[in-house]
C-alpha cells in the first residue's frame, strides 16, 4: 500500500506540473489569437491528454517501470511518444488540419522547440540542484570526520 501511494504522488505532481503547463500555454497562444474564454468541455479534454502525457512520462522516467533503460533510450522514446499524443490532441481539437503539410512543420517545430526547453530547463535545474546537494553532503561528510577525528583523541 505503501508503493501504491508513492507512485500516486509521484504521478500527481508530475500531472499537475503538464496540466499547468498546458493552461499555460494554452492560455498564452489564446491570447495571441484573441480569445477571452475557454470552454468548458476543452478542460477536460486537455485533463484527458495531459493525464495520458503524465502517464507517459511516468513510465519511461518513473522510479519503478523503466529503470534499467539508459537516458538517451528514455528521452528518445518518451519525445516520441509525447509527439505522437500531442498530434492526436491536436487534431481532435481541430487544431491542425494533417493533410497540410505546413501545418504539420508548424506544429513539429514548435513542438520541437517547446519540448527542448522544458528539456534544458529540467536539466538545469536538476543539475544545479544537484551540485548544490553534492556540495552540502560533501560538508556534512567533512563536518562528520572532523567531528570523528576529535572524538578519537579523546
Amino acid at each position: 500500500m505503501k508503493r501504491f501511494m508513492e507512485l500516486i504522488v509521484q504521478f500527481k505532481f508530475v500531472w499537475g506540473l503538464i496540466f499547468s503547463a498546458t493552461i499555460l500555454l494554452y492560455s498564452v497562444v489564446a491570447m495571441i489569437n484573441g480569445d477571452t474564454a475557454m470552454d468548458f468541455i476543452l478542460m477536460w479534454k486537455l485533463v484527458g491528454f495531459t493525464i495520458v502525457l503524465g502517464v507517459i512520462h511516468f513510465i519511461i522516467y518513473g522510479e519503478f517501470i523503466l529503470e534499467s533503460l539508459s537516458a538517451k533510450y528514455k528521452t528518445v522514446i518518451h519525445f516520441i511518444a509525447c509527439y505522437i499524443v500531442c498530434l492526436i490532441s491536436v487534431v481532435i481539437l481541430n487544431w491542425a488540419d494533417i493533410s497540410n503539410l505546413r501545418h504539420v512543420l508548424v506544429f513539429s517545430g514548435a513542438y520541437i522547440f517547446i519540448y527542448l526547453t522544458v528539456f534544458l530547463s529540467l536539466y538545469m535545474y536538476y543539475k544545479f540542484t544537484g551540485e548544490q546537494l553534492n556540495d552540502r553532503l560533501a560538508a556534512y561528510k567533512q563536518n562528520k570526520r572532523l567531528e570523528g577525528d576529535g572524538n578519537d583523541r579523546n
